[in-house]
């Protein structure tokens, strides 16, 4: 079965996969939480099969787990896995931050001021899906800049679980607020086309956000970030 989308046409557990990558990344589906077959089906109003196919897809990606001959579940966030995606973000980031300086012009440092701007505008609203949006934007910029595809390649390998992480360490307290100053750092680096404080700076960000993390999840304050939960 297929459906039109905005890039062409998708297979049915493609979208259904997609949805439920969303629904993990936003939080409104929680690590632990039961995912059955038949549920998921008579929602999209299609057989098993596709269903199947997309938890399949999912697993392949550590966003649910395969327990044998009992359920799917919603992978859990654990400090190991914060541990070495944010340790290998924090490299390639840099790396690509210090390789973005010598090819950024005066407009691409416009462009981070305007990002810097939506972003502030996003926070003085507490509106963090816009600011996590116009965060995505922002590291895609200096990732374009490096001009390198097979580094590119590789931070995109992790950059859905990042994205995860980024929505809750963002509803925790004063993060937005730092957030916001380790990314004018950042453009300041870009500004003075200094690499090496680039490198410096994103690394920082990084590995700050990958501490609260680990914190958020050793208090088990989870589930109190998300809404309704």
């Amino acid at each position: 079965m297929l459906e039109r989308g905005t890039g062409g046409f998708k297979q049915i557990w493609e979208t259904i996969a997609d949805d439920l990558k969303e629904a993990i990344t936003t939080g409104d589906l929680k690590g632990g939480q039961r995912l059955r077959v038949e549920e998921v089906a008579a929602k999209y109003g299609v057989s098993n099969t596709p269903v199947r196919d997309a938890f399949r897809y999912l697993a392949n990606l550590s966003f649910v787990e395969n327990i044998p001959r009992r359920m799917v579940v919603v992978k859990e966030i654990t400090l190991r896995a914060i541990e070495d995606i944010y340790a290998i973000q924090s490299v390639l980031e840099g790396l690509a931050a210090r390789l973005a300086v010598s090819h950024c012009g005066d407009e691409d440092v416009r462009t981070f001021d305007d990002l810097l701007r939506r972003m502030a505008d996003a926070l003085a609203r507490h509106d963090i899906p816009e600011y996590s949006k116009v965060d995505i934007l922002f590291h895609d910029l200096f990732l374009r800049l490096a001009h390198n595809d097979r580094l590119a390649g590789m931070v995109s390998n992790s950059q859905d679980h990042i994205a995860r992480f980024r929505f809750i360490m963002l509803r925790a307290e004063k993060r937005l607020e730092a957030s916001m100053a380790e990314h004018r750092r950042i453009v300041e680096a870009f500004r003075h086309r200094d690499a090496e404080a680039a490198e410096r700076e994103v690394k920082i960000h990084i590995l700050t956000s990958a501490e609260l993390l680990k914190r958020i999840v050793k208090q088990g304050e989870q589930s109190d970030i998300f809404p309704g939960s």
